[in-house]
């Protein structure tokens, strides 16, 4: 059972915007008095709090409530199990001894997952990507140092994987992404009591054709040369995430062109061009 006090409590904890409070206490009524509901949550709801990682990584593929939980279920599920995952981020940020610095970042990064597509995207409830991502962070699964984020995605007896992820919202400044792998290195020993790190990037930026195609002086192209790239699937999708903030169009001519990049890469589309994401290793 949902409780309202929990929904209360996790209101100040992540400092959430009271004027969701009423549509969170209609989505717990929601949930509440339907069984069926109620079981879907409670599942879902254990894999992200309790259960490996590997298996957190399974439910990337579903894109629809309905499917992921049950038919009918109030869409809103997703907000609501982001909200009241604080009890699992005090257990966690306290596992990790993050410093104060660190825990206003992650508090911060795990409210924008709760709000990004509510404000930015006008969606009525958040995608199951962004509930997901959340819980990279209530579980402390990536640290943020300066410009990049990394996540620990294993470590065995010769080195620790380091997995680096590219927030969205300001340039990818070169200096600042140097500043923060350097940094990384301390940092993330600290926390995780790591040594011998591997940094790998799985990113769009990466991509050869983008980078075949972009001028060689600018903050995505010098990133790229930090790697050594293979071609991985297509990216096309990301793209028109991350670049024209679009899930998907149906004619490439109607894409925006506000940016140098987003007319080149228009341009690349129009013509056929298949984008695949860079898989890099970072040179030692």
């Amino acid at each position: 059972m949902i409780l309202k006090q929990d929904i209360d409590t996790a209101f100040i904890y992540y400092n959430i915007d009271e004027n969701y409070k009423d549509r969170c206490y209609q989505c717990m009524h929601n949930i509440n008095s339907n069984k069926s509901f109620l079981d879907a949550f409670n599942k879902i709801n254990n894999i992200l709090n309790n259960s490996d990682f590997k298996d957190i990584k399974e439910l990337w593929m579903y894109k629809d409530v309905n499917v992921l939980f049950c038919d009918g279920i109030d869409p809103f599920i997703t907000n609501l199990i982001i909200l009241l995952s604080y009890n699992t981020s005090e257990e966690y940020l306290k596992k990790y001894n993050l410093d104060i610095e660190q825990i206003n970042i992650n508090k911060n990064r795990i409210k924008e997952c709760f709000e990004s597509d509510l404000i930015n995207r006008k969606y009525d409830s958040v995608r199951i990507s962004q509930m997901l991502w959340a819980f990279y962070f209530v579980r402390v699964r990536i640290i943020e140092i300066g410009r990049l984020q990394y996540e620990l995605l294993e470590t065995n007896k010769d080195n620790s994987i380091i997995k680096i992820h590219i927030p969205s919202g300001s340039k990818l400044d070169f200096d600042k992404v140097i500043n923060s792998i350097n940094l990384s290195k301390r940092v993330l020993k600290e926390i995780y009591q790591i040594d011998n790190m591997v940094y790998k990037c799985n990113s769009w930026s990466l991509s050869n054709e983008l980078n075949r195609i972009i001028e060689k002086e600018s903050n995505i192209h010098k990133f790229y040369n930090l790697f050594d790239v293979e071609d991985g699937e297509d990216c096309i999708s990301d793209i028109l995430n991350f670049v024209y903030k679009k899930k998907e169009i149906n004619n490439y001519v109607e894409l925006q062109e506000d940016t140098k990049l987003q007319r080149l890469i228009k341009k690349e589309l129009i013509d056929g061009t298949i984008f695949n994401i860079g898989q890099g290793i970072l040179r030692k």
